[in-house]
């Protein structure tokens, strides 16, 4: 596969991941899971995982996690809030050393869709100097792409109703300025 079509299928996959994250998760539990052997395709997929940089920090997702229990309880008994943050500060502690699991779900979603060798194909490129600026660019390429629809997205329907209100205008239709 070629390193440009490579890195367009990477871009078009995170932008649309970007768009379709939020309707995923609602439909997780619907969707039953594939079976992913533990072996040397989920290995594959691990690696190609760790070499993009495609996780948030592990740190950072084990924060959110813990701040989000703390509001949930928080919710249903507000009057032990201290004894909630205590008690979960120290639940959380247990899960800090547990960033393989989180890997090993993303990477079993990757091994789901794409097949071994294509994942060694994928590292293979992630190994090569255009694919580690690709990997550290990512990030941003990504934003500055969504963000650059955003505002094409903008223009464009600004465009679209100025020029279909003078078209219901000439018909005798009223719209405010």
């Amino acid at each position: 596969m070629k390193k440009s079509a490579l890195a367009a299928l990477f871009v078009g996959a995170a932008m649309s991941a970007a768009t379709i994250l939020p309707a995923a998760a609602q439909d997780a539990a619907e969707t039953p899971k594939a079976e992913v052997k533990l072996d040397s395709h989920l290995q594959a997929a691990k690696d190609v995982i760790l070499q993009t940089n495609t996780l948030p920090p592990f740190e950072d997702q084990l924060k959110l996690i813990t701040r989000n229990t703390k509001i949930w309880l928080i919710r249903e008994n507000p009057n032990i809030e201290d004894e909630i943050v205590e008690t979960v500060d120290r639940v959380s502690e247990k899960y800090k050393n547990d960033q393989d699991s989180m890997i090993k779900a993303v990477a079993t979603v990757w091994a789901k869709y794409l097949k071994e060798d294509e994942l060694k194909e994928i590292l293979a490129f992630f190994k090569t100097e255009t694919g580690q600026k690709f990997a550290q660019y990512q990030p941003r390429i990504i934003g500055e792409s969504v963000r650059g629809i955003q505002q094409w997205s903008q223009i464009v329907t600004q465009i679209m109703v100025k020029q279909a209100k003078d078209e219901l205008t000439k018909k005798g239709h009223k719209f405010s300025k």
